[in-house]
């Protein structure tokens, strides 16, 4: 009798601690008639779709803030979502202290950023991205954020984006340092983690950068490229002479858009190798066609231009008579963090 009773009490505190430890406690059934009708279509749409739909503008026209407080804390992670969205979109002044305390959010949900082109997400991901976009953030509160994430939740996606735009902070070191060892499906991430390496300049990394910057897929090399510029130092000189002579000489240059950093990568070094790099990137001679003739001038001259050399006096003043009206932004790469 006496052991039943032990059990039983047993049994009575674990399922109360079951219940108090629920994280998301609603269910669509909680909700009032007309509301619940909506999430139970938003439920059976399954994704997040890229444009509103007639249940989310429901959301945002009928629901209280108290409401969406509760769907922020329902069972179907689509829903937490949602309930997010129509917050920020009702302009609630503590979207933010919201999303700090949902930032373990991490269950899945597929959005289609696009009405063609979607993705799985965790659920914090998609709440970051909507209280970044269009700039709803004041810079302190992106710092609060980056700090939250990169040294409490590292394993979110927006981390990759965070991590390629602050200024190197030493408290950031070892996050950024682990993620450019690590080989990722998205060649992406690596890479844009050893571009951030980059940026602390310690020579204790050099040989790890040069090595990735070798081994790094061609649709990555942008990312090899703003390292260098970030970063340099004697050793990538031989990256970027392998790059030119591999993928633009002998494979025959494909494309434009990462010479713009490949050129000031090359530029910033100022001495004969850079500059017989810089003037073959000019000549028609180097292609099979000229496809790509005139982007090359055009980055060849902001290049030099921004990295000036007297070795290179002759043929910035031969590009200036071919080139004109650049945008001013020619360098400025978007940054959100």
């Amino acid at each position: 009798m006496r052991k039943s009773i032990i059990i039983g009490f047993i049994l009575a505190i674990v399922a109360t601690s079951c219940v108090r430890d629920k994280q998301y406690p609603y269910k669509t059934s909680d909700f009032r008639t007309d509301l619940r009708k909506q999430l139970d279509k938003l439920v059976s749409e399954n994704q997040l779709p890229s444009k509103d739909t007639v249940a989310r503008n429901f959301l945002e026209k009928e629901c209280t803030k108290e409401e969406l407080l509760q769907i922020l804390n329902c069972e179907n992670p689509l829903l937490r979502i949602v309930a997010y969205r129509t917050l920020v979109n009702k302009k609630e002044k503590d979207y933010f202290n919201i999303l700090l305390t949902h930032l373990n959010d991490t269950a899945k949900v597929t959005w289609w950023y696009y009405e063609d082109a979607a993705d799985v997400f965790a659920v914090s991901d998609l709440m970051i991205r909507k209280a970044e976009d269009r700039n709803k953030l004041t810079q302190k509160e992106k710092e609060v954020l980056v700090d939250s994430v990169l040294l409490k939740h590292p394993y979110l996606r927006v981390s990759t984006w965070m991590i390629q735009d602050i200024n190197p902070q030493e408290r950031y070191y070892s996050i950024i340092s682990k993620r450019a060892t690590v080989r990722t499906e998205r060649c992406g991430e690596q890479m844009s983690a050893c571009y951030a390496l980059a940026k602390f300049k310690k020579n204790e990394d050099i040989q790890l950068l040069k090595e990735k910057f070798i081994e790094c897929d061609l649709d990555c090399s942008e990312w090899a490229f703003k390292g260098i510029i970030a970063f340099p130092d004697t050793a990538f000189l031989p990256v970027l002479t392998r790059y030119f002579e591999k993928e633009i000489r002998k494979k025959k240059q494909h494309s434009y858009d990462e010479l713009k950093y490949f050129c000031q990568a090359v530029a910033q070094y100022r001495n004969q190798k850079s500059l017989a790099i810089l003037k073959s990137l000019t000549k028609k001679e180097t292609y099979p066609d000229s496809w790509y003739l005139p982007q090359n001038k055009e980055n060849v001259f902001k290049a030099i231009q921004k990295f000036p050399s007297p070795l290179y006096d002759k043929i910035y003043r031969e590009l200036k008579l071919q080139i004109h009206d650049l945008s001013p932004d020619f360098f400025e790469s978007r940054k959100t963090w």
